[in-house]
């Protein structure tokens, strides 16, 4: 199964990022994830088999404390554009914290800098090349997850595996 350990979107900030996403399409092309979609990476475990041991390093987030995120700004890795969150010391805490429990239980991860973004558009071409602005969005961060990335009728969909409350 392919696993990743993510923070789910509040309602009002995914119908916000999805106004974003539709200023990116009336601007240029690409393939764009469905709003339902709008995450958060925390740990991307990729393919594995080891789901206990992926829950046990979610579970020594429960109990962390709820905090505020703000989703701001847009930015791009190449082709990919994303909107980003500001500095969030909580977030950070949260998302190191989990990677090095991740690690204890045996998972390789990423060894390049850890970045929060929600990914908007990939393969993304604007054609007058001005992004759009991204005004700021708020939202209490309550819950992680555990998420399998499955294929079902053509498109991704996120099936949670377990959800831990901060």
């Amino acid at each position: 199964m392919r696993l990743f350990a993510a923070i789910p979107l509040t309602e009002p900030v995914r119908a916000h990022l999805a106004a974003v996403q539709t200023q990116l399409r009336g601007r240029g092309r690409g393939s764009f994830p469905v709003p339902e979609n709008f995450h958060l990476t925390l740990a991307f475990l990729g393919e594995t088999s080891r789901e206990t041991a992926a829950r046990a390093a979610l579970e020594t987030l429960r109990g962390a404390g709820a905090f505020s995120l703000t989703v701001a700004d847009l930015g791009r890795f190449g082709d990919v554009w994303w909107a980003g969150v500001r500095p969030c010391p909580a977030l950070d805490a949260l998302a190191l914290g989990l990677q090095a429990a991740l690690r204890r239980e045996g998972f390789a991860l990423e060894d390049r800098a850890w970045k929060p973004h929600i990914t908007l558009a990939r393969r993304y071409h604007a054609a007058d090349g001005v992004p759009p602005a991204v005004g700021p969005s708020e939202m209490m961060v309550r819950r992680a997850g555990l998420l399998e990335s499955v294929r079902r009728d053509g498109r991704t969909v996120y099936v949670p595996r377990l959800w831990v409350r901060l």
